[in-house]
């Protein structure tokens, strides 16, 4: 995936953890109805600070830069791995309600512009 900017704080990034995000942003694409060129990814992972070690000390950030809207979410969680998963989901969540609202959205406005020409009538 070649869209993809990882910044990392206060860990080194493995290829595991590189590959993992990856894959993760990658399902991703089937919300949307675009070239995947044209579809940016910036994800910051880290840790919330270096004092703590135990609870949701993990971070994961992600912003999506689309042509139509811009996404993002933040979680946080006890590991990395669950982070990631955390914020494919909370970002798969707030495409499709965008997705539903515009459909709903222009619905509405179809549904409105029939009533109007029935009254016209």
């Amino acid at each position: 995936m070649k869209n993809l900017t990882i910044v990392c704080k206060d860990f080194d990034l493995t290829e595991a953890i590189k590959e993992y995000l990856e894959d993760k942003m990658s399902y991703l694409y089937k919300f949307f109805n675009c070239d995947e060129t044209s579809i940016n990814f910036n994800a910051r992972i880290g840790k919330t600070s270096n004092h703590h070690n135990h609870g949701k000390i993990f971070y994961a950030e992600i912003s999506i830069h689309t042509p139509e809207k811009n996404f993002g979410a933040r979680v946080e969680a006890e590991e990395i791995y669950a982070a990631i998963d955390k914020i494919k989901d909370e970002l798969a969540r707030n495409i499709t309600h965008y997705k539903d609202k515009t459909l709903s959205i222009s619905r509405k406005q179809g549904h409105k512009l029939k009533q109007e020409s029935r009254n016209i009538e």
